[in-house]
C-alpha cells in the first residue's frame, strides 16, 4: 500500500502543475488574440479614414473642375442676364484686368504668379466664386464654393487666359488647385 499512496501523491502533484501551465497557456493565447483583434480594428479604421480622405479629395477635384468650366463660361460670356459681368471679358476689354485681381481678373505678376498669392484666394472680392458671373447653381456638399482667377496674357499676336481654380471638399482643409489655358477669340 505504501507504493500506491506514493503514486497517488505524484499524480496529484503532477496535476496541479499541469493546471498552472494550462492557465498560463490560455492567458498567453488570449493576449495574442487580443493583440490580433486590436490590430485588425486599427487597420480597418485606418483603411476607412483613407477611403474617406480619398472621397473628400475626389469631391474637391470635381469642385475645382466645375470652377474651371464656370470660368470658361465667364470668359465666353455664357451667363444668365442677372449674373453677367458689366464689361465682358475680351482682348478689347483688357483694361478690366488689374494687379489687385478684382473680381477674379488679374494681370500676370512677373515676381510671383497670382495664383500663388494666398491673399488672392482669401481676400474678399479678389477671386471669383463659382456661379457669381454665370448664374450656375451652388454646388452641394462642399464646405466652400470653388473659386477661380483669370489671368490675361498676350503671347505674340495671340491672347490667352490662364484660369486657376481651387475646389474644396466636404472638409475645408481638403483643397485641390487646377489650371487651364483658354485662347481668347478676337
Amino acid at each position: 500500500m505504501n507504493m500506491s499512496s506514493r503514486s497517488i501523491r505524484l499524480s496529484a502533484g503532477g496535476l496541479s502543475k499541469q493546471r498552472g501551465i494550462s492557465l498560463f497557456m490560455v492567458m498567453m493565447f488570449l493576449v495574442i488574440l487580443s493583440i490580433i483583434g486590436v490590430t485588425a480594428i486599427q487597420s480597418s479604421t485606418f483603411s476607412a479614414r483613407i477611403a474617406g480622405n480619398e472621397a473628400d479629395r475626389t469631391l474637391a477635384f470635381q469642385s475645382a473642375e466645375s470652377a474651371l468650366r464656370d470660368a470658361e463660361k465667364d470668359i465666353g460670356g455664357s451667363c444668365l442676364p442677372a449674373n453677367c459681368r458689366t464689361t465682358p471679358i475680351s482682348p478689347e476689354t483688357a483694361d478690366i484686368f488689374g494687379a489687385t485681381c478684382a473680381l477674379g481678373l488679374c494681370l500676370p505678376n512677373a515676381a510671383t504668379p497670382v495664383w500663388e498669392l494666398k491673399a488672392n484666394w482669401t481676400t474678399a472680392g479678389r477671386a471669383a466664386t463659382y456661379g457669381a458671373y454665370t448664374g450656375a447653381t451652388a454646388l452641394p456638399v462642399v464646405a466652400q464654393q470653388p473659386q477661380y482667377l483669370i489671368e490675361y496674357f498676350k503671347l505674340g499676336e495671340a491672347f490667352v487666359y490662364r484660369v486657376s481654380a481651387v475646389g474644396y471638399g466636404a472638409n475645408t482643409s481638403t483643397q485641390v488647385m487646377l489650371q487651364t489655358s483658354v485662347k481668347a477669340l478676337k
